[in-house]
């Protein structure tokens, strides 16, 4: 493939899609090619034909039929996923999907072990381990012994309509905060177990809105680190915040959202502020990867999506099952540091047999 350019379609031209189309103007990737696009808008979809003298279409199912397409974006709301994914699968494409990747864990798993079986290249939106100080926070993380942490995503409410309920959105731990619970996976390991409240209330002024103002989800990973990650979307004048706070035995750590990070040990403090466009880095690498049939140059693969859309819909189950702990994988209460294991039930008496 390295000889001609990789030849891209999208489906969905809204707020993310424009993302990553600035990745693409001015030739900045120059072995790519946006060659066809789709979205039920047609002033958005027009556009974007327009920007890249691209192909236009209103139907995905259309447009993966008659396009010889070599990746395919996926980027719709998260509601809308209907089989696209598995299409451009069958069709041989490789594929980026931005987060969260479906609303049904199942669906994902399916698009999953498809784009396992046909060995094609897979991204998911998940832009912040591109960043370049990314590597140190996993360094200082990996050397240090983690009590605990607090992880933030608490701001306004996105303008979008179908953010405002979850079932179109996922509710914003899985369609907002989702960005930081990969972070604290990418960070601490793999999280067995799940315990989450939310609360409502606090919006009472927005049109057909249903989801949770606030949420607050506690997180016990496999190595015993444990940790809370807060959403909330009721801000309105400023005063949010973003990111993550690490505390160890031997300092702490401040992860600011996209913006830098700040480590703070008894003799020394390290500030590191975001030196690369992060965005633009996730994309040349989804492109390189397909150029060079490398699946290892993606730090956020399809199936890391998987893992955190897991993660965020136990805290759904959770909050709306009054806190109840949600194990995930292999894990159960025995296996979990701390847990109390629930007790057997002793099994009835035979009576004794008759004379």
């Amino acid at each position: 493939m390295a000889s001609k350019k990789v030849r891209i379609g999208f489906i969905g031209c809204g707020g993310i899609a424009n993302f990553h189309f600035g990745h693409f103007d001015n030739n900045k990737i120059p072995e790519a090619q946006i060659v066809a696009v789709c979205d039920l808008i047609d002033e958005r979809v027009k556009k974007a034909a327009e920007r890249f003298q691209a192909k236009p279409y209103a139907c995905y199912r259309e447009m993966l039929q008659k396009e010889k397409l070599d990746a395919v974006y996926v980027c719709v709301e998260p509601c809308a996923h209907d089989g696209m994914e598995l299409l451009a699968i069958e069709k041989g494409c490789h594929l980026f999907v931005e987060k969260p990747v479906a609303l049904c864990l199942d669906y994902a798993k399916k698009v999953e072990a498809g784009l396992k079986a046909k060995k094609l290249i897979h991204a998911a939106g998940f832009q912040d381990r591109y960043l370049d100080f990314e590597p140190l926070m996993k360094n200082w993380v990996a050397k240090s012994k983690v009590g605990f942490f607090n992880a933030y995503w608490v701001g306004g409410m996105p303008g979008v309509w179908w953010w405002r309920r979850r079932d179109t959105s996922g509710g914003q731990a899985v369609e907002q905060t989702i960005h930081t619970f990969d972070m604290c996976r990418n960070l601490f390991g793999e999280v067995v177990a799940v315990q989450a409240f939310g609360r409502r209330g606090i919006i009472t002024d927005v049109e057909n809105y249903d989801t949770e103002d606030a949420s607050a989800v506690n997180l016990r990973f496999a190595n015993g680190i444990i940790g809370t990650v807060y959403s909330g979307c009721f801000i309105r004048g400023g005063g949010g915040k973003n990111g993550i706070d690490v505390f160890t035995m031997n300092g702490r750590m401040e992860y600011v959202e996209r913006q830098g990070v700040t480590i703070t040990e008894p003799n020394r403090t390290i500030t590191v502020k975001t030196g690369n466009d992060y965005g633009q880095e996730e994309d040349d690498a989804f492109i390189q990867a397909i150029l060079e049939n490398d699946q290892s140059l993606i730090k956020s693969p399809y199936c890391e999506a998987v893992k955190n859309l897991e993660v965020t819909l136990a805290a759904n189950e959770s909050m709306d099952n009054g806190g109840k702990v949600i194990y995930l994988g292999e894990c159960c209460p025995s296996c979990c540091p701390g847990e109390k294991p629930a007790a057997k039930a002793k099994a009835p008496k035979k009576a004794a047999p008759k004379k």
